[in-house]
């Protein structure tokens, strides 16, 4: 155990990695049944989750598909006793303590589930629409919102087509901050939605605002390396900064945190036409 990580910061991430996983479970067997790319992510969230390393379920989830990727692939029958041990999974395991944090980090997780694939089908878009049904208190949250207010508007389609489809699947994706099958990677960042994405970056002569608690080091080794690769840090977004990124540990409520003026105030300057590029962290160490 890191002994510079306080005990309550450990005990909040696992939490969030045992809802964001309650969420995947459901999201990957929401239509009864289970496909290779499902468990595929499923695999690769699990081996990425620190915080669940010691979780019987997770234990017993890799377990399964560690024997069922001895040959290289999954037959039918390996993938109905996965599905079987996580609808069992579903079933049986109790959740305490819960708050609206915690069935939004599920919800997330929900989302990423789905689409993991890269579809949606009808009996999945029904699971969500049941879901969201079920938790009606979440929906002032603005990216519940978002997602309710966009299946509403497919929904009302007349006739949808394969394009309509894969806006909505990449909507979801987006809202989520799921790349799997772009990038085989599973971070699922709260800030996805409203961060950018870019092809390339320079650091020389850039003004850079850094927020929030970052996995790559603290905020000075960041700092540092971007100092080294030619840009200037800065404290705070001005119509001066080029760049903000944010730190991976940010919780789903960011809003209430003391950052989360930042994030508003760069946000803000983006809506109104400033030429502000908003970075997670795992993008910003695309390019350094």
């Amino acid at each position: 155990m890191d002994s510079s990580t306080p005990n309550y910061a450990l005990a909040s991430n696992k939490k969030k990695a045992i809802y964001s996983l309650k969420g995947i479970l459901q999201g990957v067997v929401a239509d009864t049944a289970l496909n290779t790319m499902e468990a595929l992510y499923l695999n690769t969230w699990l081996l990425d989750s620190k915080p669940l390393r010691n979780d019987p379920d997770a234990l017993d989830l890799l377990d399964l598909i560690s024997d069922a990727l001895v040959d290289g692939q999954f037959s039918k029958e390996e993938l109905d006793d996965l599905n079987a041990l996580i609808t069992d999974i579903i079933e049986s395991r109790s959740y305490e303590d819960v708050t609206a944090s915690d069935y939004l980090n599920e919800f997330l997780g929900l989302i990423s589930g789905i689409v993991s694939d890269d579809q949606i089908n009808e009996d999945e878009f029904a699971y969500l629409i049941e879901w969201l049904n079920q938790h009606a208190d979440l929906i002032e949250d603005a990216t519940v919102k978002s997602v309710v207010e966009k299946m509403i508007e497919f929904s009302k389609l007349e006739q949808i087509t394969p394009s309509d489809e894969e806006a909505l699947v990449s909507f979801l994706k987006q809202t989520a901050g799921i790349r799997f099958l772009e990038t085989g990677a599973v971070d699922v960042h709260p800030m996805d939605h409203i961060a950018d994405s870019i092809e390339f970056m320079n650091h020389e002569r850039a003004a850079i605002c850094f927020t929030g608690v970052f996995n790559t080091g603290t905020r000075k080794e960041v700092e540092a390396i971007a100092i080294k690769l030619g840009a200037t840090p800065r404290k705070d977004p001005s119509k001066s900064i080029h760049y903000v990124v944010i730190g991976s540990q940010v919780s789903p409520d960011w809003k209430h945190t003391s950052f989360g003026r930042k994030i508003q105030k760069a946000i803000e300057l983006r809506d109104v036409g400033h030429p502000l590029i908003i970075l997670t962290e795992q993008e910003w160490v695309r390019f350094i």
